[in-house]
């Protein structure tokens, strides 16, 4: 067997330290993404909660005291947090809020 035959173990572990390297550099940043992206689709689902609450009041002359009176007239079904947060109708700001630090409109 000629000793070129393949990778010493000194070249594999350079292989796999690189390897280890590059994924400890993009993993936070893959999870940072992941986290904007489910911040934006809340404020998407609060923008949708909102609109649809300035609809009920428009007709009805009051906003709603819980967001489930906006189904199934207003909305077909109440949407959900993508991070797992809970949404609610803060009567003090008019507007629907997020459980979740960080997820607004």
């Amino acid at each position: 067997m000629s000793p070129k035959a393949g990778m010493s173990v000194v070249e594999l572990s350079i292989v796999v330290a690189l390897l280890l390297l590059i994924a400890a550099i993009s993993v936070p940043a893959l999870r940072q993404n992941l986290q904007k992206k489910r911040a934006a689709a809340c404020a998407l689902n609060l923008d949708v909660l909102d609109v649809a609450c300035k609809k009920y009041a428009a007709e009805q002359g009051a906003c709603p005291a819980a967001l489930s009176e906006l189904v199934p007239d207003y909305l077909e079904a109440l949407p959900a947090c993508p991070s797992g947060g809970t949404y609610a109708f803060d009567a003090a700001r008019e507007m629907p809020v997020c459980s979740v630090p960080g997820h607004h409109f």
